[in-house]
């Protein structure tokens, strides 16, 4: 059964989680070919886009092929983001989403993200000065509240849903926690459970079977899928899969998921300039080829090379040796956030 959220009928029950650093078009291209009923902008500073930061209004640009698909502002002064707000519905995306829940300490220390959760009163002022400023329906993004051990997410839903917000995504970790621990999903329940727009549940979920135990145990209207995407997207199939007919899928072999890696090279070629591509390529091709025999050899070389050919024809001798007739389960591929944008591909956190 199809889930209508905002004006929009969403298809899948699985959306992409909006990464810093990671979910740029190309990543985003990949994520909906594979199933992602919605995508998302990196995180996009709103007081970057008042000063006319080009960089900043660059991680707004999407193609007619991405949609549903929205954009994500932070910020933390409730004027600023509403002028924000107005000059991203100015490139029409489906949807406006503000962050309150990026644990990042560069943002925190400024008051934005899961910073905001100190401050409900301020949460609900930058909800109304938005909502108030667009035409686009907008949703928010929240965690548990900033305290760990003491949730605010039920009260922060109710304001937030009052204040004309139109659907919740809520990752079962607080601030203080970031990426560390298990994600409470019974605080998603909870807050399903209090108000009447869609929740979206997030939080550890890594395979098409932690997608269905959360909607399960939950009862959020769709997950989101950060880190279980990385070198995966397949994963959104998988949870249609699962939850249309309750068949398990297992990864795809070795060749299917070095070719996957190629095509995302392709189109990062396509849509960014060639260094940029072969920059941004290097922590996916760690991702797409975790515990596969060479792997740690290829990410050390992959790492090193500069030009656009000689990164092709590696991965293509790589896929070549890679024969084995079965795949293997995958290591749970979760990079660390360091800093907002910066992540570890050896840590095991959660978005």
């Amino acid at each position: 059964m199809h889930m209508r959220i905002f004006d929009l009928e969403i298809p899948e029950k699985a959306v992409l989680a909006p990464m810093a650093g990671i979910a740029d078009s190309p990543f985003r291209l990949m994520a909906r070919a594979c199933g992602a009923g919605m995508v998302f902008s990196e995180l996009v500073s709103a007081d970057g886009l008042v000063r006319n930061s080009g960089k900043t209004r660059r991680l707004m640009d999407f193609l007619p092929e991405e949609r549903p698909f929205g954009i994500q502002l932070f910020g933390h002064d409730p004027a600023v983001l509403a002028e924000a707000a107005k000059i991203a519905e100015a490139l029409q995306p489906d949807c406006l989403d503000l962050n309150f829940g990026c644990p990042a300490r560069k943002v925190v220390r400024r008051g934005a993200g899961v910073g905001v959760m100190t401050d409900l009163d301020r949460m609900g002022r930058i909800a109304e000065g938005v909502v108030r400023a667009v035409r686009l329906p907008v949703s928010a993004k929240i965690r548990t509240g900033w305290e760990e051990g003491k949730p605010v997410a039920v009260e922060a839903a109710k304001i937030l849903e009052s204040c004309g917000i139109r659907a919740l995504t809520l990752h079962g970790r607080s601030g203080q926690a970031a990426f560390r621990g298990a994600a409470d999903w019974s605080v998603i329940r909870a807050v399903r459970e209090s108000v009447s727009i869609p929740v979206i549940g997030n939080g550890d979920i890594v395979s098409a079977a932690d997608a269905l135990r959360m909607l399960t145990e939950t009862g959020c209207d769709l997950v989101m899928i950060g880190r279980g995407a990385l070198g995966r997207p397949w994963i959104f199939s998988a949870v249609r899969t699962l939850v249309e007919t309750g068949r398990p899928s297992e990864d795809p072999p070795f060749r299917d998921r070095i070719d996957a890696c190629l095509e995302h090279y392709r189109t990062a070629l396509r849509l960014l300039p060639e260094a940029k591509a072969v920059r941004e390529m290097r922590k996916h091709i760690a991702w797409y080829t975790r515990g596969m025999p060479g792997a740690a050899e290829l990410r050390r070389e992959a790492f090193t090379l500069t030009d656009p050919e000689d990164v092709r024809t590696r991965l293509e001798a790589f896929r070549d040796r890679a024969g084995e007739p079965r795949p293997v389960p995958l290591p749970e591929a979760r990079p660390e956030q360091t800093e907002a944008g910066h992540y570890s591909l050896d840590k095991s956190r959660d978005f």
